[in-house]
């Protein structure tokens, strides 16, 4: 199943070019010694062909850090699969990235928005596949500030909490903290005292827009609209699955939702429920596929998603006025 995932929404507050390579900007070049890892290495390989795809350029190795570990890197195309881990992990592309995420089993291909957010919560496998050499900031937040911040935040374990991995995230406030911590790469030891605060201020900000408490719903949630680039990358789905049954909680994971807050939020955004918006948008395929004389009715009922041609008669007429065999005579005369 291929999801073409694009975004509108390029703002950044990122200073970097996303049109120059990384060295251009000043930051020294770590060459043939790679970082530790720290906490990350007795975890799992973070970068399995390190000296063959990756270089890292600057890493917080060395600087204190205790709760978090930040590298920028130089990547050239690549395929790995990375096991599940405990930390919480933020990818943040300095350019526009072409790449395909294998992700509970849904394949996404993507042009990933320059600086935005590609985040995996704790204990999700994926298989990952760049299709172009990239400048990456990366970003790992460990276990136990998840479980501290769940309990002063939410007074329960994070084992209560539901978490999300959004693939492409442009979530403004996350990018600022984000900011700040590849700025502190540059600067000589120690700021492990700011780390811990940045470390715990990024993963309440994570959980106010990507969990769940479990059996509790969300509702203030609903008055949160989707970006243009969720909008758009719902729409993409939408359109690309009109012929097949799917459910609201496949849309829903492809754009790292639960299905309660994604429908709260797309009635708040559309101004529609999901099931309205598809039938709109079956329609209105169905009236494109009219124009082609060749395509029985029968055809463009089940090109659309309809169980048979009768179903597509009686929704087209709804919405329409007219049976798609009135429709197409009226555009061919």
């Amino acid at each position: 199943m291929i999801e073409i995932l694009t975004s509108e929404d390029q703002r950044s507050s990122f200073p970097l070019n996303a049109s120059s390579p990384v060295g251009h900007h000043g930051l020294a070049r770590t060459v043939g010694k790679p970082a530790r890892f720290e906490f990350l290495q007795n975890e799992i390989s973070i970068f399995p062909s390190l000296n063959d795809t990756r270089t890292v350029v600057r890493s917080s190795d060395g600087l204190g850090w205790e709760n978090m570990f930040a590298t920028l890197t130089q990547a050239t195309p690549l395929a790995e699969s990375i096991e599940p881990a405990s930390y919480l992990f933020f990818a943040v592309p300095m350019q526009n990235l072409d790449l395909a995420i294998q992700i509970d089993g849904r394949t996404h291909k993507a042009e990933m928005a320059a600086h935005s957010q590609g985040i995996i919560a704790p204990g999700v496998r994926y298989e990952l596949n760049l299709l172009q050499a990239c400048d990456i900031f990366y970003l790992y937040i460990k276990n136990d500030v998840l479980t501290d911040v769940a309990n002063e935040v939410f007074n329960k374990r994070l084992d209560e909490i539901d978490l999300y991995s959004p693939l492409e995230e442009t979530d403004v406030s996350i990018q600022h903290l984000l900011n700040v911590c590849l700025h502190m790469l540059e600067e000589t030891p120690d700021s492990s005292f700011r780390s811990d605060y940045i470390a715990r201020a990024i993963v309440a900000q994570f959980y106010s827009r990507h969990t769940q408490l479990r059996d509790t719903p969300r509702v203030h949630d609903s008055t949160v609209p989707f970006s243009r680039a969720q909008t758009q990358r719902i729409n993409d789905y939408m359109q690309a699955h009109l012929h097949e049954t799917f459910q609201i909680a496949d849309v829903a994971a492809s754009i790292g939702m639960s299905r309660t807050i994604f429908f709260e939020r797309f009635v708040h955004t559309i101004k529609k429920t999901p099931n309205q918006y598809l039938q709109i948008l079956r329609v209105n395929r169905a009236k494109e596929l009219l124009h082609h004389q060749q395509l029985s009715l029968a055809d463009i009922a089940s090109a659309c998603g309809y169980a048979d041609q009768s179903h597509f008669a009686r929704f087209f007429k709804r919405f329409v006025g007219l049976t798609p065999g009135k429709y197409r005579i009226e555009i061919s005369s």
